[in-house]
């Protein structure tokens, strides 16, 4: 009988050797050890390499997106460069006409040209069309619209081309310049209403009818005559901070301009005798990016003349625009040249004055 068949055999094949103790769990835990400890330095080599590829790509890829990013800016500092050069000369070329004397431009062999004041015309329209952000034009403007010789074909144009300036620069006011509140709507349109029988070169007034309700429509119509009977519009600011009282007068249909006069009044009408009244002398060139009026709360608003209907016979409608700023607008004059670098919303003028950038003395507008 073979030995293995025995069942007195043991494991080790003999009959008469003890059994053989079952492993400790120390032999394991230095079997897993010893196991742990040939397979490391693979293990550590492995991933070093792969963290070393992962770094390496991450790095060529953030190289990549940094010569990407320089090579944008160099065509974007390229294109603002060429930009700027072509407006230099541009400018230059505009402005240098409109600062030389009529005797030089005959001396020149100018005189077959289009006389002066339409020549002047037609490079003021340029110049507003082209550099209206950058410049106060509207001293320019009236200058050119009231030189001897200006024919009315050129002033019509010249006033035309004032008034698509003036919607290029309200529309980005309008879009923001939105308010919750529809009892102090962030924009009005004011009609000026006259019978065509009154004077066209006549200074007439205009007020509101009595009883007239509060503009939440967002419009407002005024009556204008001679002897013109109402009150004066009462005009509240979105956030409900100022009450402005204006009055609307010295309107001249055949130049086109407005005389406004405004003072900050309270809640039951009284005059706020710290702030002082503000008055100017709307015009076709009263631009919102130039003339607009800061009060000491940090609002800014503007009054702009936006369209002229003059029906023969029936009657003569002047369209002006009342806009409450939004409350972040800086003029582009007064921007930082650096314009990530955050700056508060609106500098608010001392406390008890306001800050009209309006020039009375100048006729110029709100």
């Amino acid at each position: 009988m073979n030995p293995t068949d025995d069942p007195r055999t043991n494991v080790s094949g003999s009959p008469n050797a003890p059994p053989r103790p079952p492993r400790d769990w120390r032999e394991n835990a230095r079997f897993i050890a010893s196991v742990a400890n040939s397979l490391a330095i693979p293990l550590l080599t492995v991933a070093a390499t792969a963290v070393g590829i992962y770094a390496t790509n991450t790095l060529k890829e953030r190289e990549i997106e940094i010569a990407t990013e320089n090579n944008a800016q160099a065509l974007r500092n390229q294109r603002e460069e060429s930009e700027t050069n072509l407006r230099s000369a541009m400018f230059r070329e505009l402005v240098g006409p409109l600062l030389q004397s009529e005797a030089g431009n005959v001396a020149r062999g100018d005189h077959a040209d289009l006389p002066r004041a339409q020549r002047l015309a037609l490079l003021a329209e340029l110049l507003a069309l082209n550099f209206h952000e950058h410049f106060e034009l509207g001293p320019l403007l009236r200058y050119v619209d009231t030189l001897p010789g200006q024919t009315d074909d050129a002033r019509q144009r010249l006033r035309s081309t004032s008034r698509r300036v003036i919607s290029r620069q309200l529309a980005p006011l309008l879009s923001s310049a939105t308010s919750t509140s529809r009892k102090h709507p962030a924009f009005l349109e004011l009609s000026l209403n006259s019978d065509a029988t009154e004077p066209v070169d006549k200074a007439i007034s205009c007020a509101l009818p009595e009883g007239s309700a509060a503009p939440e429509s967002g419009s407002l119509t005024l009556q204008c005559s001679s002897m013109a009977m109402g009150v004066p519009m009462q005009i509240v600011s979105p956030d409900g901070q100022d009450r402005l009282q204006v009055n609307v007068r010295a309107v001249n249909w055949a130049a086109q301009t407005v005389g406004i006069y405004a003072v900050l009044v309270g809640l039951k009408g009284e005059s706020q005798t710290p702030t002082p009244p503000i008055e100017f002398t709307l015009s076709p060139y009263s631009f919102p990016f130039s003339d607009n009026t800061l009060l000491p709360s940090g609002n800014r608003f503007g009054i702009y003349l936006t369209r002229i209907d003059d029906i023969p016979d029936v009657a003569r409608i002047m369209r002006l625009s009342f806009v409450w700023f939004p409350k972040d607008f800086v003029p582009p004059r007064e921007r930082p040249f650096d314009l990530d670098v955050e700056t508060p919303s609106v500098v608010a003028a001392p406390p008890g004055s306001a800050e009209p950038d309006h020039r009375s003395d100048e006729g110029d507008g709100t």
